[in-house]
């Protein structure tokens, strides 16, 4: 996958493509049916399948205060383009000079491109102050003798899938509903460190990371049945999103992941902890041997649940 970060790159690409436009920012199901539809145009007509969006989210440039957090890490964002099968990501830096351009001075910008195709969601808007429509596009299309592909936004059962939406379920702990709007499970990166080295004592070891490194949104406090990816593996495991009300010796919440039969050193490793349910919220116990009882629960709850 080639990526390009400029607009004054954009004549380093000259083969023939289908462009799907979008802030794309969550790559949830709704993103991937416009992407998925350009791909399907993309591999009928024998071109290249080309995205447009932006590096950063428009408000980090508009209203800095309300940009909400991110779904997806900058890495991970790339790698779920490339999975889909993106030959061309226009990753876009949204600045000053991108904000004010006309919407016409934009379409002109981007018709550098050889495209013959453009697709988009329902509710795209573009151009200085979101001048630019779905109106705007097809008059554009139509002069240019391109077509235009315009899709219907995407439900599940009765709400329409968005990152807001996403971001609340996630919020909230329900990651479950999360994963059916994304169409993955949610995954937090992370680089493993030290902790308080006392799940080695009690039988559940643990690798700790620490959420303010992550950047991007993390689910609800509580305890969760997860995948975890280590080096190209992937094992199950419980997660647990907390304070450790338990020891009250934690100030930051922080992730903690035990690893079902993983043996080894993990320290240092960076790892990859999909959530696909919340088993419970977080508890404080009246003593150690409570909390290992009721971890011996959440583990054959986990273990069934993914039987």
């Amino acid at each position: 996958m080639k990526i390009i970060n400029s607009l004054k790159q954009l004549h380093t690409f000259t083969e023939p493509c289908v462009i799907a436009l979008g802030t794309f920012d969550g790559l949830h199901l709704g993103h991937r049916d416009v992407i998925g539809s350009a791909k399907e145009y993309a591999d009928k007509q024998g071109i290249s399948l080309a995205v447009f969006t932006f590096s950063n989210h428009p408000l980090s440039l508009i209203k800095p205060e309300l940009v909400p957090v991110a779904l997806l890490t900058q890495k991970q964002k790339h790698a779920c383009f490339e999975a889909l099968g993106v030959d061309l990501l226009l990753d876009i830096p949204f600045d000053e000079a991108l904000a004010n351009l006309s919407p016409q001075e934009f379409l002109q910008k981007l018709s550098v491109l050889q495209f013959n195709c453009l697709v988009v969601g329902e509710n795209f808007s573009f151009g200085s102050k979101g001048a630019g429509n779905i109106q705007t596009l097809a008059s554009f299309t139509q002069e240019h003798a391109s077509k235009l592909m315009v899709r219907p936004l995407v439900s599940n059962d009765g709400v329409v899938i968005s990152s807001t939406a996403i971001r609340n379920l996630i919020a909230g702990g329900e990651v479950a509903k999360a994963r059916q709007m994304l169409g993955r499970a949610y995954a937090l990166s992370g680089t493993v460190v030290y902790g308080n080295q006392r799940g080695n004592t009690i039988g559940f070891p643990t690798a700790n990371i620490a959420l303010e490194a992550t950047k991007i949104a993390v689910p609800a406090g509580g305890v969760y049945a997860v995948k975890i990816y280590i080096e190209g593996k992937c094992y199950k495991g419980m997660a647990n999103i907390g304070n450790n009300p338990t020891f009250g010796d934690v100030r930051e919440a922080r992730l903690e992941v035990n690893v079902f039969g993983f043996e080894g050193n993990l320290y240092g490793k960076e790892i990859t902890v999909a959530f696909y349910q919340r088993i419970r919220g977080e508890v404080k116990f009246n003593g150690v041997a409570e909390l290992i009882a009721q971890l011996r629960r959440d583990r054959e709850v986990i273990t069934d649940f993914f039987k």
